[in-house]
């Protein structure tokens, strides 16, 4: 089974929060039920058996790492030159170092399949590597060259029984010295249109084996100056808050591998079983994943880079601090993507994205008191941001929009005085630069984490027909 998932069943109706949970929502989405605790024996049979493995390699004189076209082209094999001993976690078709996408409805199903009990609540949930009964992915095509590795696959739908999901993943896998390059790509194509809530995705997830038990990053807030790293082994599933976009696993020597995203703050950690015990093949594991949330459109098509860094933490900090710095402060554009933006209880009008996010600028389900349109992580110096730029054009009757902020010790956007402003804004539908003078500000100070922009409650009156349509959002005047 997807063991990963038993993780999931440690959440309560609190891990909803931003920062603790294991399957997030914002906070004013609909609750869905958290998966019970199950006993792995009362599980139905994984009906096939484990692909004979189809490796293929890329190798330099530090690293060695294979792919596997019997697991969906997944990352199955990784370890340092001189030593066969793999890190990745191979105990079945939900483990490897692969990605995993989630969207509704709650629970999936189709061409007349329903999704086991126990994992029902995923929703649409493509796997790269196979199903929950040990069926593999179908690899389209590959190629290989001498120092790239290209893969093509229709995912699994992971609940289901041998379903291949409507969305092909391709990745590309390159080497250089003591790191693995990986971009991967994500055409969706669903009959099903309808809008559902962003979810954090795995992108990537990776399982390694018990010994690399020491989970490792920085949380501190004086990023890249080589500060104290924070050091965890507990079994606990966490969302961690990392402030050099990067996140180890390590064994008791020090040694392992890294995961980096550039500008990435948003990383899980758990364990499964004892830690330190146990090899490729076995239920005991470590775990982490990029954990953003991406909204996930029928027809969208979704890019992702990802590195990772063989060795200590000096050699993960050596590569990261080598690449450029994330933003300071706000600069996106919406020129053909979301920047990493996401909705809760709103939708746009789809994807492609072109030069604008085009929002309806009302709830989805108006039984729910707000809606929130909603930024990636980041960190930011509030001393840094004295104003911030919305090049939008609204067709409303409100007068205003409100602009929150989210800080370190905020497990969620708080609706007190000291986190958000209201912006005045003209209704005509025609296009302005809104300038939101944040200097002295109180609550506008220290580090900031995450921007939204919603309603003030005394404007949801307004809300029916409204349209917001938005440019850019940035710390310099557009």
């Amino acid at each position: 089974m997807k063991r990963r998932l038993l993780l999931y069943a440690w959440c309560t109706v609190v891990s909803l929060l931003a920062f603790t949970c294991s399957r997030e929502y914002p906070a004013t989405a609909p609750y869905v039920p958290p998966v019970q605790p199950t006993n792995p024996g009362s599980l139905p049979p994984q009906t096939q058996p484990t692909p004979p493995q189809k490796r293929l390699f890329l190798a330099n004189d530090k690293i060695r790492v294979g792919i596997d076209l019997n697991m969906g082209g997944a990352i199955n094999y990784l370890a340092e030159a001189g030593t066969s001993e793999n890190m990745i976690n191979n105990n079945d078709l939900g483990r490897q170092l692969q990605t995993s996408l989630y969207a509704g409805p709650y629970p999936y199903s189709v061409n007349g399949k329903n999704p086991v009990e126990q994992w029902k609540y995923l929703g649409w949930n493509p796997v790269q590597t196979g199903d929950f009964y040990n069926n593999p992915a179908q690899v389209v095509s590959y190629q290989q060259s001498d120092n790239q590795l290209y893969v093509k696959t229709v995912p699994l739908i992971w609940p289901l029984l041998n379903e291949p999901a409507d969305c092909v993943m391709e990745h590309w896998l390159s080497t250089q010295d003591n790191t693995v390059h990986v971009r991967c790509r994500i055409t969706v194509n669903r009959r099903d249109t309808t809008h559902y809530e962003a979810r954090t995705q795995e992108t990537p997830c990776v399982y390694v084996n018990s010994p690399w038990y020491r989970m490792v990053l920085y949380t501190g807030m004086q990023p890249f100056t080589n500060g104290t790293v924070s050091e965890y082994t507990d079994q606990n599933i966490v969302t961690r808050y990392a402030t050099e976009n990067w996140v180890a696993l390590l064994n008791k020597e020090g040694r392992g591998v890294g995961l980096y995203r550039s500008g990435e703050f948003r990383y899980r950690t758990a364990g499964f079983g004892q830690p330190g015990v146990g090899g490729e093949f076995d239920v005991t594991s470590t775990y982490t994943n990029s954990d953003s949330f991406i909204q996930i459109d029928h027809n969208g098509v979704y890019e992702y880079e990802y590195t990772l860094i063989l060795g200590t933490v000096s050699d993960i900090r050596q590569f990261v601090y080598a690449q450029p710095r994330p933003a300071t402060g706000p600069n996106f554009r919406f020129t053909q993507d979301r920047q990493g933006w996401y909705y809760s209880n709103v939708r746009d009008r789809g994807w492609p994205i072109s030069n604008e996010l085009a929002i309806n600028w009302q709830r989805t389900d108006t039984t729910r008191s707000d809606f929130r349109v909603v930024s990636p992580m980041v960190y930011w110096r509030a001393a840094d941001v004295s104003t911030i730029y919305i090049q939008g054009a609204f067709t409303t009757k409100a007068t205003s929009i409100r602009l929150t902020w989210r800080k370190p010790e905020d497990p969620d956007f708080y609706g007190i005085d000291t986190r958000y402003v209201d912006v005045p804004i003209t209704g005509d539908g025609q296009f302005r630069t809104y300038s939101v003078n944040l200097t002295g500000r109180p609550g506008w100070d220290g580090v900031i984490t995450q921007i939204s922009l919603n309603t003030a409650p005394d404007q949801r009156q307004f809300e029916k027909g409204s349209l917001a349509r938005i440019r850019s959002i940035t710390a310099t005047r557009p």
